[in-house]
């Protein structure tokens, strides 16, 4: 079977088409597994005093960076990592949104947006914590908050 890629920009979409001959189970799984992007890691690593802990994605509310260090804000409390906030984004499903230089948070756990003057937007999650998303962010936001319904 041949397999093609393709490289494209940040702010495209990732996507995959399959051209198959037929429908079966094992594509049917393929498939599933690439929409349910279970291909990406489903843990992070992250630090809560001298203990390294595994972070499950899904318990993640947001990750905000404060100097050199990044902090993981999930349902367990909160972790801290060395890793750049960027190379967290890359390993994260597309429902992690990048709201301003310095958060990404999980569209999935935010409760409400609360529109703020000056263009920016709070985001609440359920634990009551919240963050910003910079007004730069606000309009990419929207679009995919449309997107997904």
């Amino acid at each position: 079977m041949k397999v093609s890629t393709r490289l494209i920009p940040e702010n495209e979409k990732e996507n995959v088409q399959l051209f198959i001959h037929e429908e079966t189970p094992e594509f049917e799984h393929l498939k599933e597994y690439i929409e349910m992007e279970r291909f990406r890691p489903q843990i992070l690593l992250g630090n809560k005093g001298e203990e390294v802990c595994r972070i499950p994605i899904s318990a993640i509310f947001y990750i905000e960076s404060v100097q050199e260090i990044q902090y993981i804000h999930a349902s367990q409390g909160i972790y801290t990592t060395r890793q750049r906030l960027y190379m967290l984004k890359q390993q994260l499903p597309e429902y992690f949104f990048r709201a301003s230089k310095s958060a990404i948070l999980n569209l999935e756990m935010v409760q409400s947006y609360k529109p703020l003057s000056g263009g920016l937007m709070f985001a609440v999650f359920p634990n009551g914590d919240g963050t910003y998303i910079s007004r730069k962010y606000v309009r990419e936001l929207k679009e995919q908050i449309r997107r997904k319904g």
